[in-house]
């Protein structure tokens, strides 16, 4: 018997109708936590529906979704009422979501933001701590998965926005059991190789997936780096605390690499519309002054250019003639004051003078009185020894010659 070959649609389509004919899978009613929460521009809501040990897909139509009372966030328990059917193009199984009620918060959730609580009252998040990412990197470096989607749409953004800055990428595990670890290992390494920028990237994922970037280990390595780090982790409704602890936050890895560098053909039109703007500037400034020439050459005084001095050298002629008078009766004046001071002064010289020589005669004549000489014109006279005068016959000696000084002259003597 010759077998007969079905298509992927066709079985598709028969596990569609086998599932359609079980009314159990019609209405199911079903709770779990929500993650991986994705709304559709359409309306259309799509997130993953999980417990502690298995989840599902799941998709809410817009017109479910406009009855819906209360925002879906990731994290949420809930309470479904929705039927099971299968995806015929994915041959995926899911729920398709008729309503959706809280049924409290998931314990990742509450984890969250216990952990987000507890370092936001430490100052981990504010402002104050925020480095300023570099406008111009020379270097930066990229945190990310090395195959991943991510990296390559950071690495391909850098490039086409800055080429001239240097990227090197540091591959490290983003998702499973304390890869966490190995992250907080090579952010440290690379925090000592002096980057200019530092971006930690993962594509998106549910919470249970980015929960490593959730860390508090990791957290903390994060806010003590000295290198400026952008973080662009999921997609843009996804945050983990290393967000908040990150010094700029991008809504996906692609918005992440934008903040990291500038664009070279905005500068590029910036420069043409500055150089532009210059040049109508100095145009428009050389124009000015042209006119303003021009209204000067025209000018009364310019054209008379003998005017602009004429008076000046009648007021300088004027203060010449002012000038000389006033020395004039200055040097009469001054003549006569230094005059009288002259005649003043030799009246107190002469004075001072005969004051003097009358006191040094009258010493003269003290002095004289008390001269030796004075005294040898008496018939006395000196007898000296060896230069010294002799007060007592006891300073001679039998033999001794002395010398002996009289008014007109000394003579040598022998004492018997």
């Amino acid at each position: 018997m010759e077998r007969q070959y079905i298509s992927v649609l066709a079985l598709n389509k028969y596990i569609k109708a086998k599932m359609g004919q079980d009314a159990a899978l019609a209405n199911v009613y079903i709770k779990g936590e929500i993650s991986n929460y994705r709304p559709h521009p359409s309306g259309h809501l799509y997130f993953t529906l999980k417990d502690e040990h298995s989840r599902i897909s799941a998709i809410m139509f817009a017109s479910q979704a406009k009855k819906l009372k209360f925002d879906i966030e990731n994290g949420q328990q809930v309470l479904i009422r929705a039927s099971v059917s299968v995806y015929e193009a994915s041959g995926q199984y899911q729920l398709y979501v008729q309503s959706i009620e809280p049924d409290g918060i998931g314990q990742l959730y509450i984890q969250f933001v216990a952990l987000k609580d507890k370092l936001a009252k430490e100052g981990l998040f504010d402002e104050c701590h925020k480095k300023d990412i570099p406008s111009f990197p020379r270097s930066i470096a990229v945190l990310s998965a090395k195959q991943g989607a991510a990296v390559q749409d950071v690495v391909r953004t850098i490039h086409l926005r800055f080429p001239f800055t240097k990227v090197i990428v540091f591959p490290i595990p983003v998702q499973g059991k304390e890869a966490y670890i190995k992250i907080i290992e090579t952010l440290k390494k690379v925090d000592t190789l002096h980057f200019d920028t530092i971006i930690l990237a993962r594509g998106g994922g549910s919470i249970e997936d980015l929960w490593n970037f959730n860390e508090e280990a990791l957290v903390r390595c994060v806010f003590e780096c000295t290198t400026p780090i952008i973080t662009g982790i999921g997609h843009e409704t996804d945050f983990t605390i290393c967000d908040f602890v990150s010094d700029y936050r991008g809504a996906t890895p692609t918005a992440a690499a934008v903040k990291a560098t500038p664009d070279q053909l905005e500068m590029k039109s910036h420069c043409a519309a500055l150089q532009q703007q210059l040049i109508y500037k100095m145009k428009h400034y050389l124009a000015l002054q042209e006119q303003t020439l021009q209204r000067l050459k025209k000018s009364y005084y310019l054209s008379n250019p003998e005017v602009l001095y004429s008076h000046e050298i009648l007021r300088l002629t004027n203060l010449q003639d002012q000038l000389s008078y006033q020395f004039k009766m200055f040097d009469m004046s001054m003549y006569q004051q230094l005059k009288s001071y002259q005649d003043e002064l030799i009246q107190k010289m002469n004075f001072h003078l005969q004051n003097k020589n009358y006191h040094l005669k009258k010493i003269i004549a003290q002095l004289d009185a008390l001269s030796p000489l004075k005294v040898m014109h008496r018939g006395y006279s000196l007898v000296k020894k060896n230069n010294q005068v002799i007060q007592s016959i006891h300073d001679l000696h039998q033999g001794e010659i002395v010398d002996i000084q009289m008014v007109d002259g000394i003579k040598k003597a022998e004492i018997k």
